[in-house]
Formats: C-alpha cells, sequence, structure tokens
C-alpha cells in the first residue's frame, strides 16, 4: 500500500479507483445498446476510443465532440461528480471505458451483453508504454528503473493488475457475439480496415467517401498533433518527461528489454497463455 494505490481482490488499484467505484459497479445499471471499449492500460485506449466515437457521430467531425465518453473506472481531481453517476444520466447509446479486471466489472455486463471492444497490445510493447505513463502521471508510483519497472510488470503488480489474466480473461470471450477483440498490431498494420471492422459490429456505418478522411483523422500522427487529445496542457501529465501519446510503434520494446527480460516474458508468455491460441506480433 502505497500513497498511490492499494490492493483490493489481489489487484492493485490506483486510488483514483475508489472503493465508491468499486461498490457502484457491483449494481451499476447497464444497458444493452451501451458500448464498452475495455482495454489493458496504455493499449490504444484513446486511440479506439477516437475511432468509437467518431462512428458514433455518423463521422460528422462537427459533431466529434457532442457524445461524451465515461471513463467509468476513476475520478479525476477536477470532477465533479463520479463518472458512473453521470453515465446514468446520460441519453442511449452511452460510450464507456474501463481498464478494469473482469471481477471488478460492472457485473450486469455479462447479463445484459452490451457491445464490446476490446483492444490488446503485446505485452512488451504495452509494457514499454505503460512504463512511461508510469514515469510522466503524477497520480501513479514512478518507478526507480526500468527493471525495477519490468519486475512489477513481470509480476502483475502494476495498478491494473496482470497483463496476461486480462487478455486471456477477453481472448476466451472473442466468440461472444457482443465482443469484438482486436489487435492493437494489427490496426496500427490497416487501419482502414479496422475502422470498418468496427463500424459494421457496432451498426455505425461510414458514410460512402467517408473512409479515407477517418482513417487521417484517427491516425496516429493526428492524434499526436491533437492537443487535446495528447492532454497536452493536463495538470496530471507531465509532457516534459513524456507526452500522453507517445511513439505508438510495433517494436519500440527492443530499446529497452534486455535478452534476459525477452526471454523471460517469453516464457512467462508460455506458461500463462498455454492452449489458448493467442499470438501477436513484435515487430
Amino acid at each position: 500500500m502505497s500513497e498511490f494505490d492499494r490492493i483490493v481482490d489481489g489487484i492493485r488499484l490506483p486510488w483514483a479507483t475508489s472503493d465508491e467505484i468499486l461498490e457502484a459497479m457491483k449494481t451499476f445499471q447497464i444497458r444493452e445498446d451501451d458500448v464498452w471499449l475495455v482495454t489493458y492500460p496504455k493499449a490504444g485506449t484513446t486511440w479506439t476510443t477516437e475511432i468509437i466515437t467518431v462512428l458514433s457521430c455518423g463521422c460528422d467531425f462537427t459533431k466529434r465532440g457532442e457524445k461524451g465518453v465515461n471513463f467509468v473506472d476513476i475520478k479525476r481531481p477536477n470532477m465533479l461528480e463520479f463518472a458512473h453517476v453521470t453515465a446514468a444520466k446520460k441519453t442511449s447509446p452511452r460510450i464507456m471505458t474501463t481498464h478494469m479486471q473482469s471481477r471488478h466489472m460492472a457485473r450486469e455486463i455479462i447479463t445484459k451483453k452490451p457491445k464490446i471492444v476490446y483492444v490488446a497490445r503485446n505485452p512488451k510493447d504495452n509494457a514499454v508504454s505503460f512504463y512511461y505513463f508510469h514515469k510522466s502521471n503524477k497520480l501513479i508510483k514512478t518507478f526507480d528503473s526500468w527493471d525495477e519497472y519490468f519486475q512489477a510488470f513481470y509480476d502483475g503488480d502494476l495498478v491494473g493488475g496482470s497483463w496476461f489474466d486480462m487478455n486471456l480473461y477477453w481472448w476466451n470471450r472473442r466468440n461472444d457475439d457482443n465482443v469484438l477483440f482486436l489487435k492493437y498490431e494489427d490496426m496500427k498494420e490497416d487501419l482502414a480496415s479496422a475502422i470498418v471492422k468496427i463500424s459494421e459490429f457496432l451498426g455505425w456505418p461510414v458514410p460512402e467517401g467517408k473512409l479515407e478522411e477517418v482513417v487521417k483523422h484517427c491516425s496516429f500522427g493526428s492524434m499526436k498533433n491533437n492537443p487535446k487529445i495528447n492532454r497536452t496542457n493536463s495538470k496530471i501529465i507531465d509532457v516534459s518527461i513524456s507526452p500522453f501519446v507517445r511513439k505508438g510503434l510495433v517494436g519500440d520494446w527492443k530499446n529497452y528489454f534486455t535478452v534476459n527480460q525477452s526471454e523471460a516474458l517469453d516464457k512467462l508468455y508460455e506458461e500463462k497463455m498455454k492452449g489458448s491460441g493467442l499470438t501477436f506480433r513484435y515487430t
């Protein structure tokens, strides 16, 4: 336990994910037309949120800000009320995002079966991105070194819990009618196809002739250069250490992992994900 986080049900959570939020998720009312984006932290959350938000307004960029997104995990310092309280007042369809492991998610998600988009990122690049988030975010623990952080990631002892537990859970639900399982690396390789896939899954079509414009708007470069999306003026993110939207590369892990660390994580992956069939591209 520290000033930044605590362990609940075996999962380390940030203080911003309060006991009140966890309790509220037990009875939070899900609607069948809800859209939930579920990710492990720094696995393409902001990127995919933008895609879903643009699709929700018919790809009319002038209306992009009209559809608010509720991040139900946390209560930020500037929020007047909890996100789940705000969400309960929203008109449908609601768009909500969470990093919660399955045991802490809203219980009705399983019974009401809203649309769920899950994005998975290979564990090595995911680890590096989350490392920089720890370095720049003023509200969560900062590690003294990459080696110290790597051990915490390896042990699943970071805010949000184990990368392996979360990705395996949603991979095992990938064939549910209300679940769309995407891989970050595939989105990077062919963003247009990913946008179409999300569009068809949600039933929010891309207007004819508009796809190229949506791809350009949702490209990583465009996201990085958007001050609002990249939280340039955030009081929580120290952009002098690392911008919120950093590199977004596939294979950047090679600049951080030692050979021993890479081999250790490969071995752990084999143990944790044995028989699952879930594989990733690392370059």
